[in-house]
């Protein structure tokens, strides 16, 4: 039984095209009852709050959540990677997406993220560079607004229309020759947003 339902999976594909000059890209797939159900599971994990200052000295992330990154693998969750690596590697494979990195490509990590009403949400940053050809992350409930920014300047940057029941899909390294990581941001949350993070880490086994 498929968890997600996607309108079109041609819709998909040529998302998957466009992240290239597109930073980033939110399809819906989830109903208001499946939202409110996964919020539910999520709510049962254990989180831990995030470091309140990452990375290097010169370049500071700071972070203002709760995240659990240990799911273990019989949760429910892996069934929606695994769903959705049903979905894109397939994609990826047809339409010429990702060149030698599609071969390779398998969603294998996994972190859920809670935003408490009023949090700082995180500053400006670039996901790691070992996160390959596309990151993926499931809104299941709240606000905020998700940026994309030419750079760590918080005064600048894209609001993304990014609502809970879409997948985000943003480019990573392998999409393209050359590809450049994009700086993003998640600010002003003033309901409870919860999210599920889904990559291929390259540096991780399978699933």
């Amino acid at each position: 039984m498929n968890i997600l339902s996607f309108r079109d999976l041609d819709e998909v594909a040529e998302s998957l095209g466009q992240l290239s000059e597109e930073p980033a890209i939110a399809l819906t797939c989830a109903s208001n009852e499946l939202c409110r159900e996964l919020s539910q599971l999520a709510d049962q994990l254990q989180y831990r709050d995030a470091r309140p200052v990452t990375g290097p000295d010169k370049a500071p992330v700071y972070q203002d959540f709760e995240l659990d990154y240990e799911i273990p693998q019989e949760h429910y969750f892996w069934e929606i990677a695994s769903e959705l690596q049903s979905v894109f590697k397939p994609l990826l494979e047809e339409y010429q997406i990702a060149g030698d990195d599609s071969d390779d490509f398998r969603l294998n990590d996994l972190i859920v993220q809670r935003y408490p009403p009023g949090c700082a949400g995180i500053s400006p940053h670039r996901d790691h560079i070992e996160y390959r050809v596309v990151i993926l992350i499931l809104l299941l409930s709240g606000d905020g607004e998700f940026r994309i920014h030419p750079d760590r300047d918080e005064k600048t940057g894209e609001i993304i229309d990014f609502r809970p029941g879409q997948l985000l899909m943003m480019g990573a390294p392998g999409l393209s020759p050359g590809f450049v990581r994009p700086f993003h941001s998640v600010r002003n949350v003033s309901t409870a947003r919860r999210t599920i993070g889904i990559r291929y880490d390259r540096r991780r086994p399978h699933f």
